[in-house]
């Protein structure tokens, strides 16, 4: 092979490396987001949490179901109230430090009350005592992150997003993300202000581009918060 051909070779890889960034940076970080396991669609998915031993969860995962369409979307999950409150959480994934990153999904709700599904990212890190595993599971983990609540109730499909963090943190919630190295998006419905059925579907989780930058300025505290509970 002549220098010219190796020379064009390598401007030719280098073009498509190039014309490949904007692909790579839009994949779906969520391997079990698309509801495509035809034996479980709902295969990866936090709904059961009978684990935890709380009473009001008890029952949560009889409230989560897959539909295969519905009003013109295919692969959709369906949440409904039944008198207490209703959650589910995205498969857990690796949260790679200083990083921030975006969940897309399109949303239709049939519901009343005063408050719509809350929407949000959870930061977490494993419990004492647990060890790193390939792929952690939500009962070995302790939430130490939560990010800024978006809420949802349309009845017509819109597309929601949440990110995690926000553009700027505070010096306080900055040292909560220090400890986060899992993350899960969580739909909520409370109770005591939402009754009805909310729809989900093509959730997507990415990486941003940017990092998030930490300020001394005060910003309100419903941006983030860390501890235990929603």
């Amino acid at each position: 092979m002549t220098k010219t051909k190796r020379l064009m070779g390598l401007i030719l890889c280098g073009v498509l490396g190039w014309a490949c960034l904007p692909v790579l940076a839009e994949l779906n970080l969520c391997d079990d987001c698309s509801f495509a396991n035809p034996q479980d669609p709902l295969d990866g998915w936090n709904y059961n949490y009978e684990w935890s031993g709380i009473s009001k969860l008890m029952d949560n995962h009889k409230k989560i179901s897959f539909l295969p369409s519905f009003k013109g979307k295919k692969n959709v999950l369906h949440m409904t109230s039944g008198g207490r409150d209703t959650k589910v959480e995205t498969a857990v994934m690796e949260y790679e430090p200083g990083a921030r990153y975006k969940c897309t999904f399109d949303f239709y709700g049939v519901m009343t009350g005063a408050e719509p599904v809350k929407v949000f990212f959870l930061g977490y890190a494993l419990r004492p005592g647990i060890a790193p595993a390939e792929v952690a599971q939500l009962r070995e983990l302790r939430r130490v992150y939560k990010g800024m609540t978006v809420s949802a109730g349309d009845p017509s499909w819109k597309t929601i997003t949440v990110t995690l963090p926000d553009e700027k943190v505070s010096e306080l919630a900055a040292g909560h993300l220090k400890k986060v190295r899992y993350m899960t998006v969580m739909m909520l419905m409370l109770a005591d202000s939402c009754f009805g059925d909310a729809y989900i579907t093509n959730v997507k989780v990415v990486k941003m581009a940017e990092k998030y930058k930490v300020t001394k300025e005060a910003l309100k505290p419903s941006s983030s918060s860390a501890g235990e509970g929603e």
